[in-house]
């Protein structure tokens, strides 16, 4: 703004024209700024104050400029106290048509109902004194009132957009609420409507097994709010109030539905591939909040004339659980090693080690895709290589201890717990971490084999049994025992071998001087001691692996002088 002191000094003399043109002034320079350090918090007190006081007399179009402006300043953390007194907050919640006794299902003035939410969940997410003013006014009632009252009718998409980022929000922050949009306004049940409905408008009722269910873009951001909305919900179940946990079987079936639903959902498609690999993380990200009885809805009847029989396990459609190992392994391909895998893959081990302990159908298939019966592999490396099992196998020894130990559990429990299983298909060396955490390092093996079916589901190939009969397995690396030629001096010439050493004793010496190693021996008493240079490293290695060889010398010489003597002594 030019001369901004000036007009801020001044703002209370202004006419409206000349105000909301100070006011466009000051949006237009802004726009894309976060911060305003040439705005402290009295003059910021003064805009707003003047903003909202003039607001009640503006039209549409200057209340929506205004709202915009006011939204550039909810971006900035610094001087937000101008901005969270009742005279800013209460004006927004009218705005927006969600005072809790008025609520607009309806609203007209789109444009401003947006904007004045857009600021609403600036100031929800940046204050905590916002949080505590909006959670008594009741703005997340209002929000559940009006998700209730526009189930059947057509909500503006950014409204109904914003009113769930708010709920989010405010279930985030406040368990309260949580429980107040659980019980009192029966959240779930609309929530799951919502998702229904949305599933519904985009294709025509299909066989189960293939929605061929295409999402927008605009759908899927929708989805991902009220999926994020849905987890603040169910996060707390195992700690459900008395009043609440009366109603339990009734409560499970409703989540039950939900997964039912949440296994359509999976099986959408998106308008691209990173966009429904979002859905699917969120998805993923609410299933590790339901209870282990409710993964059997993620399975559905296989369909009998269903060309893809790779997704058909023991009379199951297991599709939805497909789509989340071939998540997990794209998710491994794009995180491993990177410094943001842990918060990438713990959701979904976590989920597919709850799946598995609590659904055999569901283990039994993942074993197939994960650690398929071994064959030719085996003269490789456990880590080496690209598919699932070699990538959760390099991930045993990750430095991260949450990731290290959900990836060798997942492994663990594909192996029905048994020690000599895991050990099979990841080498003793990447299991022993999980072995010594776990207490298994001794001969107690499958310390809950009561937990698993009695059937065995080894069925190793033939070539596997030849490789292992012919070479045998070594257990520390789960790798065939095959000799390896890695000579790779074999076809040098003695001069090359020459100056080869000599290039190594160079290095070794620039090294040692420059204090980059400090290579120790042993002196006459037996203690360790730096050596002082490769000539004395040298003669200690000689000392220490060839004794023999220098006594045999060391005694030659002295009977030689010995000899001698002797001779010149009978002189």
């Amino acid at each position: 703004m030019a001369s901004s002191d000036d007009d801020l000094n001044k703002l209370d003399t202004l006419s409206d024209d000349d105000y909301l043109k100070l006011i466009e002034q000051f949006y237009e320079k802004n726009v894309n700024n976060f911060a305003f350090p040439q705005l402290d918090l009295d003059k910021k007190q003064r805009l707003v104050t003047e903003l909202f006081t003039r607001l009640r007399s503006f039209d549409s179009n200057s209340i929506f400029l205004c709202l915009k402006t006011l939204r550039l300043l909810t971006r900035d953390r610094e001087g937000l106290d101008a901005l969270t007194g009742s005279s800013v907050l209460e004006p927004l919640q009218k705005l927006a048509g969600l005072e809790c006794s008025k609520v607009d299902a309806n609203p007209t003035d789109i444009q401003n109902v947006i904007e004045a939410e857009k600021c609403m969940s600036n100031l929800i997410y940046m204050s905590p004194a916002v949080q505590k003013f909006y959670s008594v006014s009741g703005v997340a009632d209002a929000i559940t009132q009006r998700i209730k009252e526009t189930t059947t009718t057509k909500l503006d998409n950014g409204i109904r957009f914003f009113d769930m980022r708010m709920l989010f929000l405010l279930t985030a922050l406040n368990a309260d609420i949580r429980q107040r949009v659980r019980e009192k306004f029966h959240g779930l049940s609309y929530l799951f409507e919502i998702i229904n409905q949305i599933m519904s408008t985009r294709s025509e009722p299909v066989a189960a097994a293939d929605s061929g269910i295409t999402l927008s873009n605009e759908d899927i951001d929708y989805l991902i709010e009220i999926l994020k909305t849905l987890y603040n919900l169910t996060v707390d179940l195992p700690n459900l109030t008395h009043s609440y946990a009366i109603q339990e079987e009734e409560e499970e079936a409703h989540l039950m539905r939900l997964v039912s639903i949440l296994r359509e959902l999976l099986l959408c498609y998106g308008p691209n591939n990173e966009k429904q690999m979002e859905l699917q993380n969120h998805i993923i990200n609410l299933l590790t909040n339901m209870p282990k009885t409710c993964f059997e809805e993620l399975l559905s009847p296989a369909v009998l004339d269903d060309d893809n029989d790779n997704d058909e396990h023991n009379g199951k459609n297991m599709e939805a659980i497909n789509t989340i190992l071939r998540f997990l392994d794209h998710r491994i391909a794009k995180a491993e090693g990177t410094k943001n895998a842990k918060e990438v893959l713990l959701p979904v081990l976590q989920l597919l080690i709850l799946m598995c302990q609590s659904n055999r159908t569901i283990r039994k298939f993942c074993r197939q895709f994960i650690l398929p019966a071994l064959g030719d592999e085996v003269l490789n490396l456990p880590t080496e290589g690209q598919k699932l099992r070699n990538k959760l196998t390099r991930m045993m020894t990750n430095p991260n201890s949450e990731l290290k130990t959900l990836s060798a559990k997942l492994l663990f429990v594909l192996c029905k717990e048994s020690v000599d299983r895991l050990i099979k298909y990841t080498g003793y060396g990447n299991a022993a971490g999980l072995l010594y955490d776990f207490g298994l390092l001794g001969p107690q093996h499958n310390i809950n084999k009561e937990q698993y079916s009695s059937d065995s589901d080894e069925s190793d190939t033939e070539s596997y049994k030849k490789i292992r009969d012919q070479y045998g397995i070594d257990g520390v690396t789960g790798r065939a025992n095959i000799k390896r030629n890695d000579d790779s001096m074999k076809d040098w010439t003695e001069e090359r071998k020459m100056v080869e050493v000599d290039k190594l004793l160079n290095t070794l010496d620039r090294a040692m001087t420059h204090g980059l190693i400090k290579p120790m021996v042993m002196d006459a008493n037996g203690n360790p001691v730096p050596a002082e240079s490769v000539l004395q490293l040298r003669e200690a290695n000689l000392l220490t692996h060839h004794p023999n060889d220098l006594r045999a010398s060391e005694s030659s010489d002295d009977e030689g002088d010995g000899g001698q003597i002797n001779t010149n002594k009978s002189k």
